[in-house]
């Protein structure tokens, strides 16, 4: 297994010049690379002097730190029966649990059977520990999308993370936003429409880009970070050049996609977190880092590894680990990339 180590260049051209209305549409680009105590001495005096009342110092901010996992795609291996696997995903979870399971885990999709697949998150992980699914295209059984509707996003009230903006109407508990420290979070529903909750092909609609572009202008948070299932521009795997999806995502419908993108610009969000592809990607558009999540099934059940990311917020700087897990017999996760995503 190979570590990698270092910062992935950021990948501009066609894109940041498509936004800039200097190229030809993206639906064009098949594939873009991508912080003296003084003592005091009394003398006699027959004349009392007056005390001087002591003056407080402000005690520092604290400096934001915190970390946040990120999985994807269970996909069915969250169900009880895969528990007790080497390779699967509750496998998977004790890796998370081993080299650092932050503050709270944002899944963004696929993660059916999702009552089960949280069962085994509170069983590995800890009956407290938070978790934020949002819906992926084979998250909308009719068991998947009641439990994620009625699921309980916002167990800590008023103390963060806290909700702070739920979704569209026709969509509301499926889209949410959420601080936490520094940063803020939103969760897309990239399947909702003014009419329907779910069932069209994914794609930033207007109801969605128009919610997205409120909770934007309302957060003054000095991080952001957006989820989605479907990548804004589907790559390959950075391991094993697996491609999947390329023209069945949000680049499906470029222009709602490239909108989508100048607002991520605009806002200067660090990153969008994607799963769908099964595969693991990280490069930047247009100043903003795209990040696949990859698979969580497990080390075998899809044509690329098992991948779990750790992001870590400490100060101005923000760092991704990415986590991928080898091939048998060991079927161990390892750190296959570190890479800074701001400064």
């Amino acid at each position: 297994m190979v570590l990698v180590l270092g910062l992935l260049s950021a990948c501009t051209d066609p894109v940041e010049e498509y936004l800039t209305g200097k190229s030809t549409p993206a639906a064009d680009l098949e594939m873009l690379s991508p912080d003296v105590t003084g003592t005091a001495t009394l003398f006699p005096s027959a004349t009392p002097t007056a005390t001087a009342s002591p003056t407080s110092t402000p005690s520092p901010t604290p400096v934001p730190s915190f970390s946040f996992v990120v999985t994807s795609d269970m996909s069915y291996y969250g169900a009880p029966e895969y528990f007790d696997y080497p390779n699967f995903f509750a496998a998977l979870l004790g890796y998370v649990k081993q080299f650092g399971q932050g503050d709270f885990m944002i899944s963004t999709g696929d993660v059916l059977p999702a009552e089960e697949t949280y069962g085994t998150i509170k069983q590995v992980l800890g009956e407290d520990y938070l978790w934020f699914p949002i819906p992926g295209n084979h998250d909308f059984g009719a068991a998947d999308y009641s439990f994620l509707k009625n699921f309980d996003y916002d167990p800590n009230g008023s103390a963060e993370p806290n909700i702070v903006n739920w979704g569209p109407e026709s969509c509301p508990h499926t889209t949410y936003s959420f601080d936490y420290q520094n940063t803020h979070f939103v969760g897309l529903n990239v399947y909702c429409d003014e009419d329907v909750p779910w069932g069209i092909d994914g794609s930033i609609t207007d109801t969605l880009y128009d919610w997205l572009a409120d909770d934007l202008a309302g957060t003054d948070k000095e991080n952001i970070f957006v989820f989605g299932h479907e990548p804004a521009f589907p790559q390959p795997d950075d391991q094993t050049g697996y491609k999947s999806h390329i023209y069945e995502s949000l680049d499906q419908y470029p222009e709602a996609r490239d909108r989508f993108w100048a607002l991520l610009q605009e806002h200067q969000v660090v990153a969008y977190i994607n799963g769908h592809t099964h595969g693991y990607n990280a490069a930047q558009f247009a100043g903003v880092w795209q990040l696949d999540a990859g698979q969580a099934m497990g080390v075998r059940a899809a044509p690329s590894p098992g991948t779990f990311l750790i992001i870590t917020v400490a100060g101005e700087t923000i760092n991704l680990k990415t986590y991928r897990g080898e091939e048998g017999p060991g079927f161990a996760y390892l750190l296959w990339e570190e890479i800074i995503l701001k400064p």
